[in-house]
């Protein structure tokens, strides 16, 4: 059962991961690709790669024949399916067995039975882990009977994950629809609409457990992770091992975790996830996930363990490489997920061509990315930039070099959430690990912006004029002075600037002067003295917008251009209509209105589906809608015309 070449049916930092343990082990990489990445990292990386076609995820990423018959073609040994797409997909995993393709996953039966919530708690129960109260049935039986359970509750896709087909209900009253939209959710996402009922649990943490399982009769445990800090149950900070348990609930829950892979016969790396009560202690079994995870790289920065290593190594019927007694917490690892979405603004989706991205680079920081320099963040897909995680000693160290690293990060071109990550390292509530699973949600006011230094910004726009003016038209172009609109951070002034020398600018904003002077760019670094003060930003530049990095703050700095006349009919008025526009990429999900229909404010309009988030759009005022210029299932780009309204 040697394993020469694997084809990766994934793609972004994960394809990338797998890439890097694949190479070390003398083993050759396929990659894949849709039309629109094939200038993706990972496809840089491969050994080899090939194109999957293009459209919807249905017809690529999705298509299991597609896949199979390239992995054919190509007379791959295995196949690596990362995590999301294909990788908890029972049907996928028996195509590759009926293929004579290695899965490198565990069995097919168990996918499919651990991916059933419903069987998952069953397992669950055998294994003695404790659950949470929950009711299962139909649609009728859950709306007539859900209150019996008591409020709140979670209505739960059955065959659901990453929180989609996930509502919480807090009436009765709204039990109905939370039922109808979770499963029309889940049918949506998982092709199947069965959901259940389950206590929810005030505030609580999330614990996981990773185990690995060989074909020779051996389990073990890597110890745990919590990801408490979430966000719509979707994770942004993990963290090995957990300082929220003790002695004894620790000892349980690794061996509940290792009881169920025993129970379900699992072969493969997998994590079992918990609930943990923070009122008493006691935790309840959640799901268990039969992939690599996200998250993984924290429990390997403190084990020393190579997960997809023992993947591959099991796949190819080896025993584990190491006993329990092997396992041992060296230091804490913590895991920043990089988001293209901007808290600001409700979390809104941000995809697009990142100009340029710059990482730091030192000991005890590993960063997992699938952009390098500079690259596309696709409409389609999940919209995390990259993982930055820090080892050290102890959790202080380790939380205070997390924030020391994500204040070098700079990416230019899109919206991210830099600032919460940084806002949450500083935090009293992270360091003191007062936190539960809606801390983000709590706190988000507090968290999601960092405050902008009035100085820097005047820098800031004195360096946008001097690359733009010095710099492409070099000093002999360049003598007189002058005025021009520039935009900081979104706050547009009117700038006088002066030349100073043949290497400096004086710039009048508001009243105040600012000179910079002796500018110099090295690396990604832009030099400059004022005030007889040297200062050192990290710096991106692309014709008449760039970003400064400047003590961990991004400062976003652009030249307006000049604003479009209104339109006006054949009769040369101005036409009484008024356009809603996208905000964002996407595809349309659902339309909820018609031509002639009136609507109020806050109305719901229609959803857009954007990096795998669904965004409801509303209505701005009271108006009529005089034309829907998109349907169900249209790709909208970022300004594109969805409705116009009656005036």
């Amino acid at each position: 059962m040697k394993i020469n070449k694997v084809l990766i049916a994934n793609r972004g930092e994960i394809a990338v991961r797998i890439m890097q343990t694949l190479r070390r082990m003398n083993v050759k990489s396929v990659a894949l690709y849709t039309e629109m990445e094939k200038d993706d990292l990972h496809v840089q990386r491969a050994d080899e790669a090939f194109l999957l076609g293009s459209g919807l995820l249905q017809d690529t990423w999705l298509n299991i024949s597609a896949i199979i018959e390239i992995a054919k073609q190509q007379q791959v040994d295995a196949i690596h399916p990362g995590y999301g797409f294909l990788s908890e997909n029972a049907a996928f995993a028996r195509a590759c067995e009926k293929a004579g393709i290695i899965f490198i996953g565990p069995q097919s039966h168990v996918i499919k039975s651990m991916g059933n919530k419903t069987l998952s708690a069953h397992y669950a129960r055998k294994a003695g882990i404790p659950l949470l109260p929950r009711m299962e049935g139909n649609v009728d039986e859950l709306v007539s009977q859900g209150a019996k359970l008591g409020f709140p509750l979670l209505v739960k896709a059955e065959s659901g994950g990453g929180g989609k087909g996930m509502i919480k209900v807090e009436s009765e009253a709204e039990l109905r629809q939370a039922v109808y939209n979770a499963s029309q959710q889940a049918k949506r996402y998982f092709a199947d609409d069965k959901v259940y009922l389950e206590k929810y649990v005030e505030s609580p943490r999330h614990i996981e457990v990773q185990i690995l399982a060989d074909h020779h009769g051996n389990v073990i445990h890597l110890l745990e992770r919590e990801c408490t800090l979430q966000r719509s149950h979707q994770k942004v900070i993990e963290e090995a091992p957990s300082v929220s348990l003790h002695a004894e609930n620790r000892a349980a829950i690794h061996a509940a975790a290792v009881n169920l892979a025993c129970e379900t016969q699992y072969r493969s790396a997998g994590t079992v996830e918990f609930i943990l009560d923070n009122r008493d202690g006691k935790f309840y079994f959640l799901e268990m996930n039969t992939r690599i995870q996200v998250e993984h790289p924290v429990t390997e920065m403190v084990t020393g363990i190579d997960i997809v290593e023992e993947q591959i190594n099991i796949a190819m019927n080896r025993e584990l490489s190491l006993n329990q007694q092997d396992v041992i917490a060296n230091g804490h690892a913590i895991e920043a997920r990089l988001y293209a979405e901007d808290p600001a603004e409700n979390f809104r989706p941000s995809a697009g061509f990142i100009q340029k991205i710059f990482f730091p680079q030192e000991s005890g920081l590993r960063v997992d990315t699938g952009i390098e320099h500079s690259g596309y963040m696709h409409t389609g897909f999940d919209a995390m930039i990259a993982k930055v995680i820090v080892h050290e000693s102890h959790r202080e160290k380790a939380i205070l070099k997390l924030d020391q690293n994500l204040e070098k990060i700079l990416i230019h071109g899109i919206k991210t959430n830099i600032d919460l990550l940084i806002n949450i390292a500083k935090s009293h509530q992270y360091g003191s690990n007062q936190i539960h699973t809606q801390s983000i949600l709590a706190n988000i006011s507090d968290w999601k912006t960092r405050e902008q230094d009035q100085t820097h910004m005047y820098y800031a726009a004195a360096l946008l004029l001097w690359t733009k003016r010095y710099r492409a038209q070099k000093a002999s172009a360049w003598r007189a002075a002058g005025w021009e609109k520039v935009v900081v951070n979104n706050r547009q002034w009117q700038v006088f600037y002066y030349p100073k020398g043949n290497n400096g600018i004086r710039i009048e904003v508001d009243g105040e002067k600012v000179d910079v002077e002796n500018i110099r760019v090295i690396d990604e670094k832009i030099e400059f003295l004022c005030n007889n003060n040297m200062y050192s930003f990290v710096f991106s530049n692309s014709g008449c917008n760039a970003m400064f990095l400047a003590d961990g703050i991004h400062y976003d700095t652009s030249l307006p251009g000049s604003v479009p006349a209104p339109k006006v009919n054949s009769k040369g008025e101005m036409e009484k209509m008024q356009d809603l526009k996208a905000t964002l990429f996407g595809r349309v999900l659902q339309i909820n209105v018609a031509e002639r229909q009136k609507v109020n404010l806050g109305d719901p309009l229609l959803v857009l589906e954007s990096m795998k988030m669904e965004n409801t759009i509303t209505a701005p005022a009271d108006r009529t809608i005089l034309k829907v210029n998109v349907k169900e299932g249209d790709q909208v780009s970022d300004g594109q015309i969805l409705l116009s309204f009656e005036t």
